[in-house]
This record gives C-alpha cells, structure tokens and sequence, in this order.
C-alpha cells in the first residue's frame, strides 16, 4: 500500500499554456503532489508517461493531434499504472461513458473549484473512481426516454452534407456556435441552418445525442478532429 504521505507525481496534458499554468499553481499549493511533465498533446503526452513514469496523468479531452481518449486508450493497452483523470469543459454523459470505457478513474469539468480535482486525484490514488458532482444527478427524463443514435442510411451518415457533418462534429467536440462560425468561416445564421438540418436529418433531438452519434460514427477519432475546410464548399 502507498504510504499516506507519498508525493503523487503528475503528467499533466492541455493544448492551452495558461489553463496549464493555472493548474499547475494549484496543485503546487499541496506538498503532497509534483508535476513531474507538461504536453500540449497526446504524442508528446504518451513519451513524457515514458519517461517519467507518473501516477496520474490529468489530461483533456479535446486537443490537437492525439486526443485524451486515444491517451487513456494507450496507457490503459501499454498496462501503464497511471491513473487517468480528465479534466474538461464536455459536459455530455456521453463523454464520461466514453472516458471509463478508455480507461479513465476520473472526470472533473473545467468550470468547477480546484478542490474538485485535487479530490479526484486523492481518490483515483486509493483505487476509487471520480466523476465531478454536477454530473453525478440523473439525466433529464428526456434524455433517459431519448433513443440512441440512429444507424446511417445506406448513402452513409443520413444524406448529411460536408458542412452539416463539421457543424456537427464541431458541436460534440464542445465548440459554441461562436467558434464553429470562426472557424468555418461562416455566419452564426449558417452554423444554426446546419445544425437544424443536420439534426432533422438525423433525427437527433439534443446536444448530447449529437454527441453519441458522432462517437458512433467516429467522427471525434485522431484522424477525425482536426477541422479542415477542404471539400466543404460544394456542400454549402
């Protein structure tokens, strides 16, 4: 058994330097836990767990190049003694389903206190599991009665067109419409068309059944994520 006072030494995994900061202050405020190693993606990620052989590895979902699932899913296949602990703004059950099935011990949302991780890390190290207290309650009865995502027609993916597909997929990796209008370079208008249509043709009723179907399809896989505009502008 782990001595009570053992220093837990942490991987910690963000595409953005600041938030990275900010975390790292935080669990620099304890005695008890060492950031050992730092990555802004899950490559460099996976050969800094090499390396340095932590106990937990704190990692985000959603990032360029290796996501935090595909990071959770190698550890877990390499027979690494890390302990996976995510920590994100995906706030769809979903997401969590997906995050255990990969191998994670926790889940912890972005927008909730440091305490909040600093408990994950303390009980994923005694064996339990964490998920973060605002995703503990049941599901609303309309998502509990939701179906699952449909099967695609035969012509792939329900007739979607490539823009109905992106805006899609943008929307399950936790983009706001905002940054799916950055990034394609389209208005809010058109990003809200898309989702209407895409979701009609689908015949997805919430965010989180976006969700699900894009994990069904694949969609949030490595190759998947990053956004490319390529071939889209037919589709418009």
């Amino acid at each position: 058994m782990r001595p009570a006072q053992a220093i837990v030494r942490v991987v910690l995994i963000d595409d953005h330097p600041i938030f990275r900061s900010g975390v790292r202050g935080l669990l620099a405020e304890t005695e008890r836990i060492e950031v050992v190693g730092e990555a802004n993606d899950g490559r460099h990620a996976l050969e800094l767990a090499r390396r340095t052989a932590p106990d937990v590895v704190v990692t985000d979902i959603t990032m360029t190049g290796m996501n935090g699932l595909a990071v959770a899913r190698t550890l877990h296949a390499a027979g690494s003694a890390a302990r996976v602990v995510f920590l994100t703004v995906n706030e769809d059950r979903a997401f969590v389903d997906e995050a255990f099935a990969a191998g994670a011990q926790g889940y912890v949302l972005k927008r909730s206190a440091g305490t909040s991780l600093l408990e994950a890390i303390d009980t994923v190290m005694t064996g339990g599991r964490y998920v973060d207290a605002e995703l503990r309650t049941p599901p609303p009865t309309a998502d509990l009665t939701e179906a699952g995502p449909p099967a695609p027609s035969p012509g792939g993916e329900g007739g979607l067109t490539g823009r109905e597909r992106e805006v899609l997929r943008l929307i399950a990796l936790g983009m706001t419409m905002k940054e799916i209008s950055n990034a394609m370079s389209i208005s809010a208008a058109s990003v809200d068309t898309y989702k209407i249509r895409g979701c009609k043709k689908l015949g997805l009723r919430s965010r989180a059944s976006i969700v699900r179907f894009a994990l069904s399809q694949g969609w949030l896989d490595n190759e998947n994520r990053s956004f490319s505009p390529i071939g889209l502008s037919h589709s418009m």
